[in-house]
């Protein structure tokens, strides 16, 4: 039961703190969105994300201007109450891609003047498990229609979010519990559950042997009683 306890400790501490410790990469994200609705979009180069540690959660973020013709399909897409999307593909130290589709309503990042969210989550291992595109203004879509001029360049700030640790298990409560059931049902096992005469047979068989001969001895009396 020890070796148990401190196996389970053992798991617990390398999961939440040796890959904590250690696991630290960088990751190069290159983001692709999407100016036309329907169902089978089209997505473009938007810019580039360079994450030199994802411990420290730096980013350094490159992206283009918009183009007039960009810049009115990000209008009409808004005014038509559609959909924008991006396409981020996470590239590791280890070169294994990774895409992530994350959308938002193009009117949001209209009223927003393309002033958006990027939420990048990261797992104990230190891998990329999601990108996510968020709007932080009070955009409400409200039908204003913003002005192309507002819809010169993006303004991304990204924020890299760690998988948290849950709550500890009590391992050692839970093992204790186990081990008083397991005693408790050995105290049932080894329970008499025998009936009444099989548990006294031993005193009741002398005492009608005795009565028996007694009878035998004195039919005087039985017979006096008649």
């Amino acid at each position: 039961m020890k070796q148990l306890l401190i196996f389970c400790l053992l798991v617990w501490l390398f999961i939440n703190y040796g890959n904590c410790i250690e696991h630290d990469s960088s990751v190069v994200i290159n983001l692709k969105h999407a100016l036309s609705g329907g169902p089978n979009p089209v997505f473009k180069d938007r810019g580039t994300i360079t994450i030199p540690s994802l411990r420290l959660s730096q980013a350094v973020v490159h992206q283009k201007r918009l183009t007039d013709v960009e810049r009115i399909q990000i209008q009409k897409l808004a005014n038509d109450n559609d959909l924008y999307r991006i396409n981020a593909t996470v590239i590791a130290n280890d070169e294994i891609e990774r895409s992530f589709i994350s959308t938002i309503k193009a009117c949001m990042l209209a009223e927003a003047e393309l002033d958006d969210r990027l939420s990048v989550s990261v797992d104990y291992m230190g891998r990329v498990i999601g990108v996510s595109l968020v709007i932080a203004s009070k955009a409400t879509c409200e039908g204003s229609n913003v002005s192309i001029d507002k819809l010169g360049e993006f303004t991304t700030n990204v924020y890299v979010r760690h998988t948290e640790t849950g709550i500890i298990p009590d391992t050692a409560t839970y093992i204790d519990k186990l081990q008083k059931e397991k005693e408790a049902k050995e105290r049932d096992d080894h329970k008499d559950n025998r009936s009444f005469l099989a548990k006294y047979w031993i005193y009741i068989v002398p005492v009608v042997i005795v009565m028996v001969i007694s009878s035998a001895t004195n039919p005087e009396a039985q017979g006096g009683g008649q």
